[in-house]
């Protein structure tokens, strides 16, 4: 009991630096992981013994989505904490290279898929052996997946997480892959086993495109690959101040929450006494624009003309 007490003590204070949003993170992690264990051991077991090729595949995917969830958790939890000597701007980009994992693990799950729809479509299409009550367990597996996707996208949209966001996003194309799948298993109880083949091509199309979508924004956070719009607005605010000569450096960094805004501006001759001023009137008009998080300007005096 006695060592009970003092590994929780030690828990405790390891996430002691977590704050109330890092919590509900962690927590809608947590329980994200427990309900992908129990869907995954259904989907697989049922897979199985019914013998269907999609169900199999939905199942299989689902241990993949095991792993993506626990390192989803892992990154969450070590993208909250603070910023150091060694992470001056934080770790909240862990966030963007979990999502850059689930989306390249997304495409060797469906790479896998296509090839044992292919084979399927080669070989010969397999009568599964399909009855009612196995219908039945498919639907609650949905609706389980639909309330799963719902919940944690609520906490990443609350949370600002990119992390969630792309567990959310994974977890609804689960839905409608599975929705995909019950139409498959319906269609081959009816007598047409090639839709059970045919509802695993799909289920490997959506994985595809989810894999897409979340590695493309993953990456450009990752990049720092800004939105043109947004960098000729800054731009365009710093140069409509009749004393800014010019803008030698304009940087925009992304964050999980929004951008920051680094720049060097260059003032006209004999403007050095309001230098001050005019940053901060500059900073404060950048900062106005939506998504903006802060905006820091450096600068500095133009040559005199001849």
């Amino acid at each position: 009991m006695a060592e009970t007490n003092i590994t929780l003590h030690r828990l405790g204070a390891r996430l002691a630096f977590l704050d109330g949003l890092a919590r509900s993170k962690l927590m809608v992690a947590i329980v994200s992981l427990l309900t992908t264990v129990v869907l995954t051991a259904i989907k697989l077991g049922l897979g199985i013994t019914t013998g269907s090729l999609a169900l199999t595949a939905d199942g299989l995917q689902g241990l993949m989505d095991v792993i993506i969830t626990l390192s989803t958790m892992l990154f969450v939890l070590g993208a909250a904490q603070p910023a150091c000597a060694t992470w001056t701007n934080g770790r909240e980009k862990l966030e963007a290279l979990a999502a850059l994992i689930e989306a390249a693990v997304l495409v060797v799950i469906a790479v896998c898929i296509w090839y044992l729809a292919a084979q399927k479509m080669v070989h010969g299409h397999h009568v599964a052996e399909i009855e009612r009550w196995h219908l039945i367990v498919v639907i609650g597996a949905i609706v389980a997946d639909g309330l799963r996707a719902q919940y944690v996208g609520w906490v990443a949209r609350r949370t600002a997480s990119l992390a969630l966001e792309a567990n959310a996003v994974h977890f609804r194309t689960d839905a409608l892959g599975s929705l995909m799948v019950l139409g498959g298993l319906f269609l081959a109880h009816q007598g047409w086993p090639v839709a059970d083949t045919l509802a695993t091509i799909a289920l490997a199309g959506f994985l595809s495109w989810t894999a897409w979508r979340i590695g493309r924004r993953a990456g450009k956070l990752l990049l720092d690959m800004a939105d043109p719009a947004e960098s000729l607005a800054a731009l365009e605010v710093l140069e409509s101040h009749p004393d800014v000569a010019g803008v030698p450096l304009l940087r925009l960094h992304q964050r999980l929450y929004g951008t920051d805004i680094i720049a060097r501006i260059a003032l006209r001759a004999g403007r050095e006494a309001e230098a001050a001023a005019i940053a901060a009137a500059l900073e404060t008009r950048l900062m106005e624009r939506d998504g903006i998080l802060s905006a820091t300007l450096a600068v500095a005096t133009a040559a005199p003309e001849d």
